[in-house]
């Protein structure tokens, strides 16, 4: 039992008692270590004191200084730190007693739950669902005159932060998040379960990219069919208008119609969320909302974003249908539809560019880099260069072409100059066809005409009348 005086720290140390954040044999040792050295001491430097030993937070130390003792223990979590509050309570960073593991724990009034039993069997049913991308439900209670919901902490930053901070997302890592987050809910919905508000402040991405959904369960206490539901009326349509900007058509004409194919309309307000930087239907009243997410079409996510692809965008409206049915069969089926947009590194594919193939075939030399001296093949394939003002002749044939399709002269020729058949040819010598020479010349393949012109034609014609009139001339006497 303390003895030492307490002076001005006497209402706060009892405060610290009654909260149950330290046990009793400690508090006394660290608070009489204080006050013996600092006497007279005020409750906020022994507040500061307990936070540099370790001993309280600097969250536990602000509530202790404004009178609060109540609610720092809920079963076996200790309250450490507030994260946030949303329309069914606030959570909180918690540790602990039994593993002295961190974990997220949201605190909700007692008049607004009333059936643990039913919690707990979701409980169960969540230790089946291991996936990276799942936060499981793993404890439900109840403390003094409030409830608790605990899921295991997460370190990153949720996606509307994201967002809010570097702009709208590019549909790779739209893409890349969108099937991570399919691939956990495909999961959970194996098993009957579902998320039921989904929402960008419920997607978790760590540092590494890699997505974590939150809050987990919630959707499947609000939509208990058994006669029975976890919370009030009122808090379920408050925890629904809390996710308007991704809600489905079927829960807002009915808050506890949540299902997995509500799951997949909300996924796609996300994806149209990260695609453009803004929701849906980002103006208007609540009920406007409701009207618009029932009835009306949001703009057209290429007017929003021009470079997103359009087999993208068409997953987007596929999923934002109004009518369940005419959604994706199941999260299944929409990770089909994603993969192949998916990059070659694993999670998603980039937009199309120009790629260079990993084994290119060697392109061919330019005209420019090809060698000057002629090879002996070109010299055996070379034509002659025609001369004078003829037409140019015709490409010549290549050897295997000459073979097949000789080319006979139209000439004439005397059997004086016709050459003796070629001798047989032994059976150890190669085949005449394998020792042919180079085809003939263009020129002697050609018509005697088209070689000589219309000119040279000309010209032969009034030899030949000369030659004839000399011979005439001095055959006929006189």
């Amino acid at each position: 039992m303390l003895t030492t005086d307490l002076g001005a720290c006497e209402w706060f140390v009892w405060d610290l008692r009654r909260s149950n954040l330290i046990d009793r044999g400690q508090l006394d040792q660290v608070i009489g270590e204080f006050l013996s050295k600092n006497p007279g001491a005020e409750p906020p430097a022994l507040a500061e004191y307990l936070k540099a030993q370790g001993v309280l937070t600097d969250f536990q130390a602000e509530r202790l200084l404004q009178g609060k003792t109540q609610g720092f223990v809920l079963g076996p979590f200790t309250l450490m730190d507030a994260l946030g509050s949303g329309s069914m309570g606030t959570v909180y960073k918690a540790q602990s007693k039994t593993d002295s593991k961190e974990y997220a724990v949201k605190v909700l009034p007692r008049r607004s739950m009333w059936n643990v039993r039913i919690a707990r069997r979701k409980v169960r049913l969540f230790e089946q669902c291991q996936h990276p991308a799942v936060v499981p439900f793993v404890d439900v209670g109840t403390a003094g005159g409030m409830h608790y919901l605990a899921w295991p902490m997460v370190e990153g930053e949720t996606l509307d932060k994201i967002v809010q901070k570097e702009g709208k997302l590019s549909p790779e890592r739209t893409v890349q998040l969108t099937i991570q987050a399919a691939e956990g809910l495909d999961l959970c919905h194996q098993q009957g379960l579902f998320h039921g508000l989904l929402k960008p402040s419920n997607l978790m991405v760590g540092a590494d990219g890699s997505v974590r959904i939150l809050d987990f369960g919630i959707g499947c206490l609000l939509a208990e069919t058994e006669g029975e539901s976890l919370v009030d009326t009122m808090s379920t349509a408050n925890s629904v208008n809390s996710g308007l900007d991704c809600a489905s058509p079927e829960s807002i004409m009915d808050p506890t119609n949540l299902t997995p194919l509500g799951d997949q309309y909300s996924l796609g307000c996300v994806m149209y969320y990260c695609l453009t930087g803004q929701y849906p239907f980002p103006d208007g009243t609540a009920v406007e909302k409701m009207m618009c997410h029932q009835h009306k079409q949001p703009k057209s996510i290429k007017e929003l974003a021009p470079d997103a692809p359009d087999e993208v965008v068409a997953v987007v409206e596929k999923l934002m249908q109004k009518a369940p049915a005419s959604r994706y069969a199941g999260c299944a089926q929409l990770i089909d539809v994603l993969r192949p947009l998916a990059p070659a590194t694993g999670s998603v594919r980039s937009r199309p560019t120009k790629t260079i193939p990993r084994h290119r075939p060697a392109a061919p030399a330019p005209e420019a880099a090809r060698p000057a001296t002629p090879t002996a093949s070109d010299k055996a394939t070379a034509r002659p260069v025609p001369r004078g003002n003829g037409p140019l002749p015709p490409r010549a044939p290549s050897a295997v072409a000459a073979r097949q399709q000789p080319t006979v002269p139209m000439r004439t020729v005397s059997p004086a100059a016709t050459k003796p058949a070629p001798e047989k040819v032994p059976p150890s010598a190669p085949p005449p066809a394998a020792v042919e020479a180079a085809p003939p010349a263009a020129d002697e393949t050609r018509p005697l005409g088209q070689r000589l012109g219309t000119f040279g034609v000309f010209l032969l014609a009034l030899l030949a009348g000369a030659v004839a009139w000399l011979a005439c001339s001095l055959v006929l006497p006189r």
